[in-house]
């Protein structure tokens, strides 16, 4: 996503990527003082939620300035330091509303 720029550029980043997987889950949690979306990602054929991303947001203006995306391996390592599971079950979910 480096170099993506704009509401519409992102949303049409985002929506082709996630269409990949069967559903999503945002957890909220900070970053170095950020506020930041852990997000857990379900494929098609498996019933547990695996580290997908991590979405570390800068404010600004009431809107978003940047948001730095970590996917891939880093993302599942990532999560460790947040205290969050790299794989959950539906179950965990409820925990955490």
């Amino acid at each position: 996503m480096t170099g993506t720029k704009g509401r519409s550029a992102i949303h049409g980043f985002f929506k082709t990527v996630w269409s990949n997987f069967a559903g999503y889950r945002a957890v909220a949690t900070r970053a170095n003082g950020q506020p930041a979306v852990a997000i857990y990602a379900q494929r098609h054929q498996h019933p547990e939620w695996r580290a997908q991303s991590l979405h570390v947001i800068e404010p600004a203006d009431g809107g978003i300035a940047s948001l730095t995306v970590y996917v891939g391996p880093l993302a599942a390592e990532l999560f460790a330091a947040f205290s969050l599971p790299p794989m959950v079950h539906e179950s965990w979910f409820e925990t955490k509303a």
